[in-house]
């Protein structure tokens, strides 16, 4: 676990440790593998939307204890993360940036815990796109309880999704925005470095922040 935990803290430099841990650079690949492959093997139990009434009901009871807002389960956001170019179809990974990566969305609740996460997009996808093709839209779209959640101007307002107001016109919409603004600090960004397989680590890493 050792390995595993300072390859994730530093995943471009396995040969430097392996020698800061006195082991050579094919333990550390082979150690590094296992134990991810384990760790995403139970990723469905650390990172968990919420779906049961009671799941929904007590990440209400959460976020609205904290932030004092109604019927929202958390927030959602998307992250780009570097990736080398690919030969093939490597300009779908080209974002608006101008460099290649894989577009991650993630969702937060109130104690700032991930619970859900989806790394398989290019970085050409916008935000809102991923969002209606993941399976937490359908969740929150299809749920018989009255929930919400929270994410930015890149995401269209629905019933079920909630975004702050481009032009505060009155003290409502103000107050709206201020308190928008508590949602964007739960938001958990990860800031990783270019790796070999980067959906797998982005998963690890999620799991790994929540612990």
């Amino acid at each position: 676990m050792k390995i595993f935990l300072r390859v994730l803290a530093d995943p471009g430099y396995r040969n430097a440790v392996a020698e800061e841990l006195g082991v050579d650079q094919g333990t550390v690949s082979k150690n590094y593998s296992l134990v991810m492959n384990k760790v995403i093997e139970k990723a469905h139990v650390w990172i968990r939307f919420p779906q049961t009434r009671v799941e929904i009901q007590q990440a209400k009871d959460m976020w609205s204890e904290k932030y004092q807002f109604p019927n929202a389960v958390g927030v959602i956001d998307c992250s780009h993360i570097r990736i080398p170019k690919f030969g093939v179809f490597g300009d779908e990974y080209i974002n608006r940036k101008g460099y290649p990566s894989i577009n991650v969305q993630m969702t937060c609740n109130a104690r700032e815990s991930f619970t859900s996460v989806d790394c398989q997009w290019p970085g050409s996808v916008h935000d809102n796109r991923i969002f209606k093709n993941s399976a937490i839209y359908n969740v929150l779209k299809y749920s018989v309880e009255e929930c919400l959640i929270l994410g930015d101007e890149g995401y269209s307002i629905t019933p079920w999704t909630m975004t702050p107001y481009r032009n505060q016109g009155t003290a409502a919409q103000r107050a709206y925005d201020n308190r928008a603004m508590l949602w964007t600090n739960t938001k958990c960004v990860l800031n990783l470095k270019k790796y070999l397989q980067p959906s797998y680590l982005v998963l690890c890493c999620t799991i790994s922040q929540n612990g």
